[in-house]
């Protein structure tokens, strides 16, 4: 199978191009994280969904929630990658600024907004993100409503914080196609952004955690959901514990910027 333009959405001169890459992931989870785009202060934004091996049913679901966006599928039963799975994605990017979401994220209003003054003022920087990790026992995701519900999710900002690697990444568009995206080796995910950062620094591009800016109202926020890495852990997963320490040696081993040819983003390889 090759990647498929399922819906196609033309944004000619977009200020920023938003991937979100998913597998199987249609219901509440999906509907607040594309809400949450949906409501930034920062307009004319290309939203890109990539659904890399959902089942014919599980995509058929998700196509009944989505806004009026571009997806691309790629229908496959290789382990799941997000490397690959964003790279699709930010390949195709049009705007001069892009970034990748995980699907399980709520942004704030003003992310994309102060993202992009940022960008503008600091052409080569490569920004990640801290994370408030939401208690599903506090924040029921199928009855969120936004935006009316923000002002409850800021009130939890400061109960559980993490430092996130990943799950909002966002560059110039031009620094995708420089490094040629995340490590396309990498199964699964974990690590694919410790080694971007790494990366980015060899480059010379200037790094910041967003949410250590100084602004205000740019919290992004975890919907949890079960872990499947420590799920295979538990159940010992060979393949899945496997590919996770393989990445490990990847990011750690590797030297340069560069870690895929210039097919990257186009499957199958």
């Amino acid at each position: 199978m090759t990647v498929e333009a399922v819906q196609e959405r033309m944004v000619e001169g977009a200020a920023f191009s938003v991937v979100v890459p998913l597998r199987n992931r249609y219901g509440p989870m999906i509907r607040n994280c594309l809400r949450s785009i949906e409501l930034q202060t920062l307009q004319h934004l290309e939203l890109i969904v990539v659904d890399y091996g959902s089942t014919e049913e599980n995509h058929e679901k998700l196509m009944r929630i989505l806004p009026d966006c571009t997806v691309y599928r790629y229908e496959n039963d290789e382990p799941w990658s997000l490397a690959v799975a964003r790279n699709i994605g930010l390949r195709r990017a049009t705007a001069k600024y892009s970034c990748a979401l995980d699907a399980d994220l709520i942004m704030e209003p003003h992310v994309l907004e102060v993202a992009h003054r940022i960008h503008s003022t600091h052409p080569r920087i490569y920004m990640s993100t801290h994370t408030v990790l939401l208690d599903p026992a506090a924040v029921n995701f199928a009855k969120l409503t936004l935006p009316r519900d923000y002002t409850r999710l800021i009130t939890l900002r400061w109960t559980n914080t993490s430092e996130g690697w990943g799950g909002f990444v966002c560059a110039p568009t031009e620094w995708w196609y420089e490094c040629q995206g995340f490590d396309e080796r990498m199964k699964w995910w974990g690590w694919e952004d410790v080694d971007m950062w790494k990366r980015a620094a060899r480059a010379g591009l200037s790094r910041s955690r967003l949410c250590l800016t100084g602004h205000p109202d740019i919290g992004i926020y975890h919907q949890h959901h079960p872990n499947i890495q420590l799920e295979a852990l538990r159940q010992q997963n060979t393949e899945v514990t496997d590919a996770i320490k393989q990445n490990e040696i990847l990011a750690k081993q590797g030297g340069g910027i560069l870690r895929n040819d210039e097919n990257w983003g186009h499957w199958p390889r």
